[in-house]
């Protein structure tokens, strides 16, 4: 009878694991299935959002970290759609040198506007839609949509992904913040130390905003822009070379020839060992009439710098311009993402007034 009862007593015991064994998985599922539902209704909702939107603007300060150095930037992104077009200009204002650069999507072409020299590039190709760009609401839509984790927050959503960053392999993470109805509050970037790479701060986000009618034509966006030139943001640096001494590269200064061209003048650095390169500086020409150039090539943003990067057989050529000085970088054994670190890491020249 001993037996018995001791059995019986085991078993109601087993009983009581197993139900409660069940209970923790009904609940475990049931937390499962809630957070999937928000994360769906987010997803859902958020490209909901999206699609109902015929425009947007939005401001922000960006700044992007390299060491203990930073740049700081205003950065103005517009969006409209125009029957099948997406139309959008990105204006980012650099807050040390004082100079804008613009790019404007528009039914003929995107351009690379540089007022400061009356500059214009012309590209063919779907920017900015054709990468990761953590100041575009399309982006941030799109992360949502991929693989992400999804907090709800009292106050909104914590979205943290990993997108992957054209030319930008150090960039391993990004946490956004958005608001209750979807609208961006900040973006930060870390690499892959864990170390902030990227702060995008969001001070304004309109939905569905009205334009004026030439707010995407190259000539007005150009007009405005030199109207607002500050003497900083259109003087000329001419104390050349400047050198990549904060650029993360295994390359030694192997030779600096000077060149004297018409117009002006060039250094050219040429750089050996495990990963070779060569810099080409000149002093940057400054137009009285609009200048605009068709280019064969892809936009990169160099830290908030907007250049265009070729590929001719094997040698990868990176160009753009900062502070007066037109730069060429080029390799024949280097990607384009070795080519921005050693622009990112030139050194910053002093304006003269």
């Amino acid at each position: 009878m001993k037996t018995k009862f001791m059995e019986s007593k085991a078993f109601k015991w087993i009983k009581r694991i197993v139900v409660i064994v069940l209970l923790v998985g009904i609940i475990a599922f049931g937390a499962y299935k809630l957070f999937a539902n928000k994360a769906n209704n987010l997803e859902k909702s958020a490209k909901e959002t999206l699609e109902s939107l015929n425009s947007y603007y939005m401001e922000a300060d960006m700044e992007f970290f390299k060491g203990e150095d930073s740049r700081k930037y205003n950065v103005k992104v517009s969006f409209k759609k125009e029957l099948d077009q997406d139309l959008f200009r990105v204006a980012m204002y650099d807050k040390a040198s004082e100079q804008e650069q613009i790019i404007v999507k528009n039914k003929d072409g995107v351009y690379v506007l540089t007022p400061a020299l009356n500059q214009v590039y012309k590209f063919k190709g779907d920017w900015p839609l054709n990468g990761h760009k953590p100041y575009l609401y399309q982006s941030m839509i799109e992360t949502i949509q991929g693989t992400c984790d999804i907090s709800k927050l009292d106050n909104g959503y914590l979205i943290v992904s990993t997108p992957e960053f054209k030319n930008m392999p150090s960039w391993a993470r990004q946490e956004m913040k958005m608001t209750k109805d979807y609208k961006p509050e900040w973006v930060h970037i870390y690499d892959n130390n864990n170390d902030i790479a990227v702060k995008i701060s969001f001070t304004k986000v309109e939905f569905n905003p009205t334009f004026a009618e030439n707010y995407f034509a190259v000539d007005s966006n150009m007009n405005e822009s030199r109207e607002n030139l500050t003497t900083s943001s259109s003087t000329t640096i001419y104390d050349l070379p400047l050198y990549p001494v904060n650029a993360d590269v295994d390359a030694t200064l192997k030779e600096v020839s000077n060149i004297t061209i018409d117009d002006g003048k060039q250094v050219m650095l040429t750089y050996s060992g495990n990963q070779g390169f060569t810099v080409l500086e000149t002093t940057a020409t400054s137009y009285q009439e609009m200048n605009e150039v068709t280019i064969n090539g892809d936009i990169v943003d160099i830290y908030g710098i907007i250049g265009y990067a070729t590929t001719n057989g094997n040698i990868n050529k990176l160009y753009f311009t900062y502070n007066g000085i037109a730069y060429q970088i080029w390799s024949d054994t280097e990607s384009v993402a070795t080519l921005i670190e050693v622009a990112s890491g030139m050194e910053t020249a002093t304006i003269e007034k």
